[in-house]
């Protein structure tokens, strides 16, 4: 397996989140689900399945050498590495930051089973009807799932919305459609915030509620709950799931199962592969719905401009796929290996050069750790 000739990984647009400002919005109180861990993940002492225990040390110098506080591997379905750190521990919940999109598209997905939404490529406006104008009555789920909204979109943009406290429907009517082809790539969270709403209108239930019921409950995600910022009872900021970070995998697993959950149909399998296509590969053939895409020729990061020629994680198959947030939280799933793995912690770095951004260093470290723990398990 190559070991890192290279760090042109993506720049990860959650890890641009302003945490700072999130303090400045008020909190609602926190109400995790209490309920039963019905589906445990298996540990496995690694030997059983043909896995030294020595190789996982390189791997464990770089968790500690960069703040991690949890890594979790698992193999052919099974915990075959798990370790905490800086007090940290099995059952503690953690911040996903945008890496909250990846169980939050598996709650597009049945909320279609359900029938509270017709497709992915229902309209928003039919749930939404304060989004017409300016060329936003066309968005779909499948649009902004894909990142291609077409919404304006910045930085600057996003710290006003957090600054402002507004609301999902403010964040989005605050902008407006720059092209009518929904046919480039550009990471927009206010788009994503609009979801919420179209998803609470569609099932008559609260996200936490919903997510209580299609989500938490059915993958035993105990402790787990959303940070919800709210302004006059309507939601505002961006919010985020806090999870263990073994419920973390769990998601991963659901994605390498192709939907299925102990035993059961979780989600379609037929949904799962549309997670994980990219609707525009023109556009950004690394990115599907919600999902970062190994395999590509060139990935983007945050714009449409910001281009990278390359595959999107050079030290892992091309099958893997991923997700991360601020900080540095990581999902990532390599199905040809039948691996899944989680990092969750900080953002210092003591063996990462830093002449440039945090995102950067961020991204150079997890595709380090991808290079170290493919090599790990093979």
């Amino acid at each position: 397996m190559r070991y890192l000739s290279k760090y042109n990984w993506l720049l990860i647009p959650g890890l641009l989140l302003c945490v700072s400002a999130y303090a400045q919005l008020p909190q609602l109180p926190t109400d995790p689900w209490a309920g039963t861990d019905k589906h445990s993940l298996v540990r496995t002492d690694p030997a059983e399945l043909g896995i030294d225990r020595q190789s996982f040390e390189p791997v464990i110098r770089l968790a500690e050498d960069n703040n991690s506080d949890a890594l979790l591997i698992l193999y052919n379905g099974q915990v075959v590495f798990e370790q905490y750190w800086n007090g940290k521990g099995s059952d503690d919940v953690q911040q996903m930051y945008s890496a909250t999109k990846s169980p939050f598209s598996f709650l597009v997905g049945r909320a279609i089973q359900k029938g509270y939404i017709q497709s992915l490529d229902q309209k928003i406006v039919d749930l939404v009807p304060e989004v017409a104008g300016s060329g936003r009555e066309s968005l779909s789920f499948r649009n902004i799932m894909a990142m291609e909204s077409g919404l304006e979109q910045s930085r600057a943009m996003d710290q006003a919305d957090i600054q402002a406290q507004r609301t999902q429907l403010e964040s989005v009517l605050n902008r407006s459609v720059t092209t009518s082809e929904f046919s480039w790539y550009h990471y927009n969270n206010a788009a994503y915030r609009v979801l919420f709403t179209a998803l609470e209108r569609a099932s008559e239930k609260s996200i936490p509620q919903l997510s209580k019921e299609e989500l938490f409950e059915p993958l035993g995600m105990v402790g787990a709950y959303w940070m919800e910022f709210r302004r006059e009872g309507e939601p505002a900021g961006y919010q985020s799931i806090r999870m263990r970070p073994q419920d973390m995998a769990k998601v991963g697993q659901v994605i390498l199962n192709g939907g299925v959950w102990g035993g059961e149909q979780y989600l379609p399998k037929s949904f799962i592969e549309q997670l994980l296509i990219s609707p525009a590969p023109e556009a950004n053939p690394s990115y599907g719905l919600f999902w970062h895409l190994n395999g590509g020729d060139f990935y983007r990061s945050y714009v449409e401009s910001d281009k990278t020629q390359g595959e999107l994680i050079p030290t892992a198959p091309d099958d893997a796929v991923a997700n991360y947030g601020s900080g540095g939280q990581v999902i990532v799933v390599v199905p040809s290996l039948e691996l899944v793995w989680v990092r969750t912690g900080g953002r210092s770095s003591s063996t990462i050069p830093q002449p440039d951004s945090l995102a950067s260093r961020m991204s150079r470290l997890m595709s380090q750790m991808s290079g170290l723990i493919v090599t790990a398990v093979k």
